[in-house]
C-alpha cells in the first residue's frame, strides 16, 4: 500500500500543476487573441521550426484553443485516475465506478491526444512540403494513444473480473 500512497501523491502533485495550466491557459489564449501587446512576457509561436510573427491570426488562436481543449481532456484523465486511486485506497477494486473511470480515462486520453494532434497535422500540411519520415520514439506519438487504449482494455478486463467475482460469490 505504500506504493499506492506514493503513486497517489505523485498524481496529486501532477494534477495540481495541470490545473494551474488550465486556470491560466484560457485567459492567456484570450489575451493573446484580443490584446497581444498586453501579454506580460515575451512569447513566440513556431510552426515547423519557423517563428510566426502574426500570432493573432485566426489559425494560431484556433489552434491554441484546440490544443487547450485537448490539454483539458488530458487533465480530466488525470482527475479520473486520482478518483480511481482513492477507490483503490478504500479497497474498492471491482466496482462499476472503477470500471467506468478506466474507460473514461482511456477515452479522454485518446480524445485529448487527437485534439492536440489536429493543429500539428494542419500546420505540417499547410506550411511545409509534404515529406514522409519514420521516427520511432522521437516524441510520445505512439505512447499516449497506447496508454489510452490500455485504460479502455483495462476497464474491459475489470468488467470481466467483476463478473467472475460475482459468479464466485453466488456459488459460495
Amino acid at each position: 500500500m505504500k506504493k499506492l500512497w506514493l503513486l497517489k501523491s505523485l498524481i496529486d502533485i501532477l494534477f495540481f500543476f495541470a490545473v494551474i495550466g488550465i486556470i491560466f491557459g484560457l485567459p492567456m489564449i484570450l489575451m493573446i487573441a484580443i490584446m497581444p501587446e498586453q501579454v506580460p512576457f515575451d512569447f513566440t509561436v513556431s510552426v515547423n521550426d519557423e517563428i510566426v510573427t502574426d500570432t493573432t491570426s485566426w489559425e494560431i488562436v484556433l489552434s491554441m484553443i484546440i490544443m487547450y481543449t485537448g490539454y483539458a481532456f488530458q487533465v480530466y484523465a488525470i482527475y479520473l485516475f486520482r478518483k480511481t486511486l482513492i477507490l483503490f485506497r478504500k479497497r474498492i477494486i471491482f466496482d462499476t465506478a472503477v470500471i467506468r473511470n478506466f474507460d473514461q480515462m482511456g477515452r479522454a486520453i485518446l480524445i485529448g491526444y487527437a485534439l492536440i494532434l489536429v493543429p500539428v497535422i494542419y500546420f505540417t500540411l499547410t506550411n511545409s512540403p509534404i515529406e514522409i519520415k519514420l521516427e520511432f520514439m522521437d516524441h510520445d506519438s505512439l505512447l499516449i494513444p497506447g496508454l489510452g487504449l490500455f485504460f479502455i482494455v483495462l476497464s474491459e478486463v475489470f468488467l470481466m473480473a467483476k463478473g467472475i467475482k460475482e459468479d464466485n460469490d453466488l456459488t459460495v
